[in-house]
This record gives C-alpha cells, structure tokens and sequence, in this order.
C-alpha cells in the first residue's frame, strides 16, 4: 500500500513539473503539434504556408472571439499600408473547443466567416493540447508571436491594450526583416 501510495505522489508531482516547465516563454523555441481545421485538413508549425514567415497565433476560446478583434483590425491596417508584408507574416487562430458548451458544428460555421474576413489559417483544439504543449492560460485570449525559427519572441495572455498592440506589431516587423 505505501508503494503504491508512494508511487502516485511521484507521478502527480513530475506532471506538476511538467506543467510548469512547458509553460512558453519569450527566447524558448515553440514545440510543433499537429491540429486539423474545421475540413478536417491537417496543420502544424511547419506547415508549407508558414515557411519563412513570422506567426501571429491567437488561442482563443470561441465564447470570446471577439476579445482582440482589434488587433486584428490593426494588422490589417498594418498590412494596407505596406508595414507589413504578408509575404513574411501569417495569421493563424487555434479554437479551443473544450472552453465552450456551444456545439462544434455551430462553432466551424462561425469560423468559416472569420476566416474568410480575417485570411487566417484557423484550427481547432479539441482536447487543450496547446494548453499543455505551451502552458497557456485557459483563459479568453493567448497571442504568441513566433518568428521564422519558431521562437516565441512575444506572449500575451487576455485582451491586448493600445500599447501592446502597438509593441506586438513593432515585434512582427521586426522579426518579418530577419
């Protein structure tokens, strides 16, 4: 009995320290995963349209879409008047399908607008993998900025001010030139 008492602290506590040493943070190199859009078409990190590209990532809960439409707006506004190059830059959404009671059929209809109205490569995270993969917070909103090398150069857990807006941006144009 206390072997197997013993054994079970063990496994809890090394998944508390897996936890917290997977939590993504600026300079760290982001681990790939494997997701599929709402077509059922795989995706990843090293997916052929984001080769040579810096990636602007929002993780969000579909009850709160709508938390950084505004950075949205912004990177158009960006890409418009030729301070970003979409060439170098990609917008790509990860759901998370476990943060919502709505069913998954009403969430992919929705998505298919946002993706026609945003161009972002949007895929769904069924079962927190992202969560786990990179400790983000389950929480309404992530932004992650990866550059071309797959290294987070930028995280951002809620809704985004003026003034990070305005930081994150500054970081793509950074990271697109390199």
């Amino acid at each position: 009995m206390k072997k197997t008492l013993f054994a079970l602290c063990f496994v809890l506590l090394g998944t508390v320290s897996l936890a917290v040493a997977a939590e993504l943070k600026v300079g760290d190199k982001a681990p790939d995963f494997k997701l599929n859009d709402s077509t059922g078409k795989e995706s990843s990190l090293n997916a052929p349209q984001f080769r040579g590209k810096v990636l602007y990532i929002a993780y969000v809960d579909p009850d709160e879409k709508d938390t950084n439409s505004h950075v949205e707006e912004a990177l158009k506004k960006e890409q418009d008047s030729g301070g970003l190059d979409k060439a170098r830059y990609e917008s790509f959404w990860i759901v998370n399908l476990k943060a919502t009671a709505k069913p998954n059929f009403m969430i992919k209809s929705a998505l298919k607008s946002k993706q026609k109205k945003t161009g972002a490569t949007i895929v769904l995270d069924p079962d927190y993998t992202i969560l786990n993969l990179w400790g983000l917070k389950n929480d309404s909103s992530d932004v992650v900025i990866l550059d071309k090398q797959r290294i987070c150069r930028y995280v951002h857990n809620g809704k985004l001010s003026p003034e990070e807006v305005v930081k994150m941006v500054k970081i793509i144009k950074e990271y697109q030139g390199k």
